[in-house]
């Protein structure tokens, strides 16, 4: 008889195991891209900043990329120190980016690398961020010159210029930016100094 009880009472708590088991709910693991998007749900935001000059540049002369790198923490903006970020290069035209340098942020959030031009396109910084940091990614471009500066567009760094401010025959083509040609549009301009 007493087998038998011990085996009712075996038996009855095996079933409240389980059900107990049952009623609790499971939490399974996020997924990886879960997981990564939940912890940049968490990191502080950036902010990057980049400028390109000087603008516009002569082909073959430097080109210097600077700017900062910054996290907002408590509703204020504080330097980004000792990150590193990767720059890029876009040509104008059909040919895609390609990688061109890194560099790494100081104590002050700023950073600076500097380039030859070799042609007009943007230059793009990226910082991949981590778990603490949001990603970010800044442009700025820069027109490349080979012969002169009316080879570039009107900007605020390249102001419009004039014949007597190239004071020589220029060939402008079809992209007479700073409207040297006159009225005959044969491509060449200011013509009148030949």
């Amino acid at each position: 008889m007493i087998p038998i009880i011990r085996r009712i009472i075996a038996a009855a708590a095996s079933a409240i195991a389980l059900a107990l088991a049952a009623s609790v709910p499971a939490h399974a693991a996020p997924a990886p891209a879960q997981a990564q998007a939940q912890a940049l749900q968490t990191a502080y935001d950036t902010d990057l900043s980049a400028n390109a000059k000087p603008e516009p540049v002569a082909r073959r002369k430097p080109v210097t990329v600077t700017g900062t790198l910054e996290v907002s923490r408590g509703g204020q903006w504080y330097p980004l120190t000792d990150q590193v970020m990767a720059i890029y290069f876009d040509p104008a035209g059909p040919v895609g980016m390609s990688k061109v340098g890194t560099v790494r942020t100081t104590s002050t959030g700023t950073y600076t690398n500097k380039f030859a031009a070799t042609r007009t396109g943007t230059w793009i910084v990226k910082y991949a961020g981590n778990s603490r940091f949001q990603p970010a990614r800044a442009t700025d471009s820069v027109c490349v010159y080979a012969e002169g500066r009316w080879q570039c567009p009107v900007s605020p760094t390249n102001p419009d210029l004039d014949c007597d401010d190239v004071r020589q025959k220029v060939w402008v083509g079809t992209n007479d930016y700073h409207g040297l040609d006159g009225n005959d549009n044969d491509g060449w301009g200011c013509e009148s100094y030949s």
